[in-house]
């Protein structure tokens, strides 16, 4: 019987130990809370908005992966492993590109509010 139990409980934790793998929830940051990521953390700052209103106005730093039909495969140019900040000007698209970026298992993404 115990052996049973702690078999059951291994496999449990197994389970909850994948599903800790995979990319980390998405959170809405205030502008303020994207200021003090971009100051004292490493961090990818992706816009998506396009080209023309990038070259306009962007963070500073930020990398333009514009949302359209190649954003999935433009998402190789981030590193998985280093935390990612994502904006547009509307605060319509982000939200959308960061289900996207979440299923490339990118952890830690934040959008800007």
């Amino acid at each position: 019987m115990k052996k049973n139990m702690l078999a059951g409980f291994i496999i449990l934790l197994l389970i909850c130990s994948c599903k800790k793998s995979a990319a980390e929830e998405i959170k809405v940051v205030t502008a303020a809370e994207m200021e003090a990521h971009l100051k004292y953390g490493e961090i990818q700052v992706v816009d998506v908005q396009p080209l023309d209103d990038y070259k306009k106005s962007h963070i500073l730093n930020a990398q333009n992966i514009m949302f359209d039909k190649d954003f999935q495969k433009n998402l190789e140019k981030l590193d998985k492993n280093v935390p990612v900040a994502i904006y547009c000007t509307s605060g319509k698209i982000s939200p959308e590109a960061a289900k996207i970026i979440q299923h490339a298992r990118c952890k830690n993404i934040y959008v800007l509010e």
